[in-house]
């Protein structure tokens, strides 16, 4: 008997002692272990590419879009519309709206400036190889919009280049502006055929390229802004 005792008594003392030196380990490593711990607080705002912050990513895309506004893109305009218009840019104040004729002799132009984006100065390249004119000279034509009745117009030669195209611009014409074609054809006999453009959808044609000159979208540089 007196020996269970005994022994009852030692397993006491040493599961007394295992325990205490157990917890006095454990305390040490702790006090050493705070020093470099660093903890983390569940309520913390995280920062950081890696973070998962849902904020720091829309920042990231703000800067992101930011860094390609239209304030940094710069690039000369070349569009072509379901219409068949030509949208281009002459140098950085001017776009160009421009249609081929039926048979791709001549070309109608349509200008629009910065900063009013209204549409002004119809020209036509054509060429002119059975009368020579100058700079400046007048010529008589005949206007027909949709087919109805022809009504008479001036052209006057803005500028000549060396493979008889002439740059004409268009003076006391009827409006254009709501034309599904237009017919030209001169009262003198210069020009081997008439000039028929196909213009339906120059309504839609205006309205984009009055959107992209109102923006601010940087229409680019030309090497010759006055040059069609």
């Amino acid at each position: 008997m007196e020996e269970f005792i005994g022994y009852g008594l030692v397993v006491i003392v040493l599961a007394t002692l295992i325990f205490f030196f157990k917890k006095l380990f454990k305390r040490n490593n702790n006090s050493l272990g705070n020093g470099d711990e660093i903890i983390l607080d569940s309520d913390m705002v995280h920062y950081g590419p890696f973070s998962g912050n849902p904020g720091q990513q829309h920042f990231r895309k703000f800067v992101f879009l930011l860094s390609i506004s239209s304030s940094f893109l710069a690039a000369d305009i070349e569009l072509q519309t379901i219409d068949n218009w030509g949208i281009s840019s002459f140098g950085s104040e001017t776009l160009m709206m421009q249609k081929t004729s039926e048979d791709s002799h001549s070309n109608l132009f349509i200008e629009m400036r910065r900063p009013f984006c209204i549409c002004a100065e119809p020209m036509i390249t054509t060429s002119i190889l059975t009368k020579k004119y100058n700079i400046g000279d007048h010529i008589e034509a005949q206007m027909t919009i949709n087919k109805l009745k022809s009504k008479k117009m001036m052209f006057v030669v803005k500028s000549i280049f060396d493979d008889g195209v002439h740059l004409l611009k268009l003076r006391h014409y009827p409006s254009i502006r709501d034309a599904d074609n237009i017919k030209v054809r001169f009262l003198s006999n210069i020009a081997s055929k008439e000039m028929l453009f196909d213009t339906k959808g120059m309504s839609k044609a205006m309205k984009q390229s009055e959107t992209i000159c109102f923006s601010e979208y940087i229409l680019g540089q030309s090497e010759d802004e006055n040059t069609v």
